[in-house]
């Protein structure tokens, strides 16, 4: 189900003595999109077998948030939304749950069959188009890398618990076979101590006959023999145990070693956010106080025309700032220099000679001293946009 739009459609396929019926629900409503554009879902195309009411993933539309995840596969049945159970809902109940206004979460519980395995899995997604997310890149590419590596991460917990299950239920098969062994061999002795009996009374029949005794001797050795045979079971089963006993630990640390990197790397990836949301506060900083001299710089250059000596010592001094701020920031000098031709420009328009007059030297000065506060407003904007 992309739930950014939906509509239901039908279609139908043949088989040789069946029949089939599949619902499914697409993202080409483009009337339903319009009226609630605010709405968006997880990325995913359902469709719902009408034979077992099953909703499984039909496809996953590219840049959304499934296909982000890494952990949905095509045919993946849908058992829960939140904390909703949802096998055998119609398709209605189920977009109801995931369709949420853009940026809030849904975790959706699935459902796998590999061959004979069958597995449970959980998994937080973010409601919006591939196009919201395109404009999160922006901004946040180490958040997404963060919110993509706890998904992991909680995968990695419903795997193990998982396993767990697993592990859970081959003890309790081991139980049940442990105990059918020892009522087998509690029968074996209750047999055994018959046959004891049986061959105490044959012994006394022995004085009469030889070929009775030779049978006697003949079932007590059968049964000995059973009786190891018995034994070499319950030793054999009993090795095969520790086998999967020591296999089921090596999965655990496995799986231990692989969460703390996990972790590590989280750790370390919201480290380098934290540095470079404080370095840039840093550099917005020396923006703001350079865009401040900037200011004053360019009111200093309109009361020139009033007090020209005492403008020009102001602006040289208020010049002799920028250059010691230029040389600690040399981002800001590029900017500078970026912008340098089109205050040249503006300069000249304010301050063109007389026709018939060359500029001074000391003109000349005051023209290449005044193409830093000769800036416009708009100048000042894309250079802090930048």
């Amino acid at each position: 189900m992309n739930t950014d739009g939906m509509d239901r459609s039908r279609s139908t396929e043949s088989f040789p003595g069946s029949y089939a019926s599949k619902h499914s629900i697409d993202n080409n409503d483009n009337s339903m999109a319009a009226s609630s554009s605010n709405l968006a879902g997880v990325g995913i195309f359902f469709q719902q077998d009408s034979d077992s009411n099953e909703v499984f993933v039909k496809t996953i539309v590219k840049g959304g948030s499934a296909d982000r995840s890494g952990v949905i596969r095509m045919g993946d049945v849908v058992v829960r939304v939140d904390h909703d159970n949802v096998e055998g809902q119609p398709l209605a109940i189920l977009r109801t749950g995931i369709l949420g206004t853009q940026g809030t979460y849904v975790t959706l519980g699935f459902r796998r069959r590999e061959g004979a395995d069958i597995t449970y899995y959980d998994v937080p997604l973010m409601r919006g188009s591939p196009e919201y997310f395109e404009s999160l890149k922006a901004t946040q590419p180490l958040q997404d890398e963060i919110d993509r590596l706890k998904r992991q991460n909680s995968h990695l917990e419903t795997q193990k618990a998982h396993d767990a299950a697993e592990l859970l239920r081959y003890r309790q098969h081991m139980d049940q076979q442990r105990k059918d062994f020892d009522q087998k061999y509690l029968d074996m002795n209750d047999l055994m101590a018959r046959k004891d009996e049986e061959i105490a009374r044959l012994k006394q029949e022995l004085n009469s006959t030889g070929d009775s005794r030779r049978e006697a001797t003949a079932i007590r050795n059968d049964l000995l023999k059973l009786k190891e045979s018995y034994k070499d079971d319950a030793r054999k089963a009993e090795e095969k145990e520790n086998l999967r006993m020591q296999y089921i630990e090596d999965l655990k640390k496995k799986m231990e070693e692989e969460r703390q990197r996990m972790e590590s790397q989280i750790r370390k990836l919201e480290q380098d956010l934290r540095n470079e949301r404080r370095m840039r506060e840093d550099a917005e900083l020396r923006e703001n106080r350079l865009v401040e001299d900037m200011r004053r710089k360019m009111e200093d250059d309109k009361s020139r025309k009033l007090k020209e000596q005492e403008a020009r010592s102001k602006f040289d001094n208020e010049r002799k700032r920028v250059q010691e701020a230029l040389k600690l920031n040399e981002t800001i000098a590029q900017k500078l220099k970026e912008v340098e031709p089109s205050m040249t420009q503006l300069h000249m328009q304010l301050y063109v000679p007389e026709k018939g007059t060359s500029p001074s030297p000391s003109n000349k000065i005051s023209t290449q001293s005044n193409l830093i506060p000769a800036t416009s407003k708009d100048d000042e904007e894309s250079f802090f946009m930048g």
